[in-house]
């Protein structure tokens, strides 16, 4: 992309290749156009991948991360997020849909007097 997108959407997948279609086309439909859509595709055994590719060459707001081997919902998720460059980031399950205003309120209510970052840690010991 040419420039930062406002919003990036992420999304991990894996063999859900009808859901996944309903999810992304929800994205497109937006009426915020400035996003990105990552897609990682979490080694779908079925005709996920070649449909990613050839998103990929129709829209360039849509890019995919394809692993390898299979890590999981988290850490796929993790991926797409450090890859994301948009200011804002968001996540889509593929088994779920945006609203078509999802992106655009979501901007709208965004406040930087009420903005911050939350982490979380907790620690796991055993006795001996």
């Amino acid at each position: 992309m040419s420039h930062q997108p406002l919003v990036t959407v992420y999304m991990p997948t894996k063999n859900r290749l009808s859901l996944l279609k309903r999810a992304i086309a929800s994205v497109e439909s937006q009426t915020l156009a400035d996003w990105e859509l990552i897609v990682v595709n979490d080694a779908s055994t079925d005709e996920t991948a070649s449909y990613l590719n050839d998103l990929c060459d129709k829209n360039p707001k849509v890019r995919v991360i394809h692993n390898e081997e299979s890590i999981g919902a988290c850490a796929s998720r993790n991926k797409a997020i450090n890859a994301a460059s948009g200011k804002f980031v968001t996540g889509l399950d593929d088994d779920d849909e945006f609203l078509p205003k999802r992106l655009e309120k979501m901007i709208a209510a965004y406040s930087e007097e009420y903005a911050y970052v939350s982490s979380g840690a907790y620690w796991v010991t055993e006795k001996s």
